[in-house]
């Protein structure tokens, strides 16, 4: 059992911080990104550098506490009763390598920051289109990008990764060091020790166009399907397509308040001309009434983007989904209003294929090749106290297990959902054996637990 004493003593002997359950700044210091999970750890750890990494975890095996990471709390999933809680926001180192084409990122860096770095220099990380996301999170839990269709997952990008584990031992792995620890850290997550840095892989983007189109809802089938036929003929073009419900609230564009619109964003690698004769296949079928298409630099993806970047309470659902065609996207549609009237918000899908579903070096990585036609997320926002967000989802699941397709990515698992929703058997086992050989104490805790 752990004493208020102990971990008193452990605040004294860092040169960052410590916020315990005592302290008025608790409540604050442990909210998770999604506002409904009611996470509250026995302190909350924001170290100042690898030496305070190693006193957490020192304190941590002496009084039976484990360690889990969050950046921002975005994977935030368990109450974290019996857990330290570590923001590693001062690893804040940044280099761009322009000539080796090499992204390093410390563990306290968001994608904003990062992308706006990359501006001018005509390279690409595989970067979540939010500028919250935290770069290393992102990366070892998986990733998905507008980008992957043309290169790939996220964390295949990984070149090296730097950690502490559970010993206290500071390490840089890179696959000439330990392939099978790299294998894992690509998709495996925060099981294996409390990342610090990694490096990735960048790629060509001098030239990008894209942004989003909106829709009125009875033009959604038609648009749907017509995104659906592209996707399927352009499998290097990021595609973004679903629909929203917005709310009859302030924060909502006026316009748009209480409307049901079809979305689909679009990220095209190459020029204007090109990318327009991609969005004209969409805008054939129906007249948007938003288009913000554009040509820009990555350090404009978020702005692109334009998502939601503040903390909410809200609920989620991810499926991997197969059988895209015509018959799919009447379904799509009609689950997603059915869902809608009971209170769900958003549902999207990002189409997969392309170098993600590319065999080719996947024997490298946890994740592997995802062989799904798309991976659907939706989303209920918890404001009401009253609404029911497993009725609201009751369409979408059945939709889900209409057209299966297996496994999805880590960071598209519902809150709650552990990495057997995730991988099959025999990928849990060969990462079950990794966190035995490099934690055998179980004192490092992934907010994606192996089951």
């Amino acid at each position: 059992m752990t004493s208020a004493s102990e971990l008193l003593a452990l605040r004294s002997e860092l040169g960052g911080s410590l916020v315990l359950p005592d302290d008025a700044d608790y409540e604050t210091a442990r909210q998770p990104w999604n506002l409904s999970v009611d996470q509250r750890p026995a302190a909350i750890a924001e170290p100042a550098d690898v030496a305070d990494l190693q006193a957490i975890l020192r304190t941590a095996a002496a009084t039976g506490l484990g360690v889990t990471v969050q950046p921002n709390g975005h994977g935030a999933s368990g109450d974290l009763h019996d857990v330290v809680l570590v923001r590693p926001t001062r690893f804040d180192t940044l280099i761009v390598d322009e000539q080796a084409r090499v992204l390093r990122a410390g563990a306290g860096v968001n994608w904003g920051r990062a992308l706006e770095r990359l501006d001018g220099t005509g390279l690409v990380a595989l970067a979540g289109s939010n500028p919250e996301v935290n770069v290393v999170a992102l990366a070892i839990a998986g990733g998905h990008s507008m980008f992957s269709r043309r290169y790939g997952i996220t964390a295949r990008s990984i070149i090296s990764v730097e950690f502490v584990d559970a010993a206290g031992t500071l390490h840089r792995v890179t696959d000439a060091d330990d392939a099978e620890l790299m294998w894992a850290l690509r998709g495996g997550g925060g099981l294996f020790g409390i990342v610090t840095e990694v490096e990735l892989v960048l790629y060509p983007g001098e030239a990008i166009f894209g942004g989003s189109l909106m829709f009125p809802a009875e033009a959604a089938e038609a648009v749907v399907t017509a995104a659906l036929e592209l996707a399927r003929d352009e499998p290097e073009l990021g595609l973004d397509i679903g629909m929203m419900r917005f709310p009859e609230a302030p924060q909502a564009p006026p316009h748009l308040r209480g409307r049901t619109v079809a979305s689909v964003g679009l990220v095209h690698v190459g020029d204007e001309a090109s990318g327009r004769a991609f969005a004209d296949r969409i805008v054939a079928v129906a007249e948007p009434i938003a288009d913000t298409l554009t040509s820009f630099t990555i350090g404009s993806l978020a702005a692109v983007a334009a998502e939601p970047v503040d903390p909410m309470p809200s609920a989620d659902f991810g499926a991997a989904l197969d059988g895209f065609d015509a018959a799919f996207a009447h379904d799509f549609v009609d689950a997603f209003l059915r869902g809608a009237d009971l209170g769900l918000m958003r549902c999207s899908v990002r189409a997969m294929g392309g170098a993600i579903a590319d065999e080719l070096g996947a024997e490298f990585a946890a994740v592997g090749a995802t062989q799904a036609d798309g991976l659907m997320s939706c989303s209920v926002l918890l404001f009401d106290p009253s609404l029911d967000a497993d009725a609201a989802f009751g369409p979408m699941r059945d939709l889900a297990a209409k057209y299966p397709g297996g496994t999805v990515l880590p960071t598209f698992l519902s809150s709650g959902a552990t990495l057997a929703d995730a991988y099959d058997q025999e990928v849990l086992d060969r990462l079950a054996a990794v966190k035995q050989r490099v934690d055998p104490g179980g004192v490092i805790r992934s907010n994606r637990p192996l089951d």
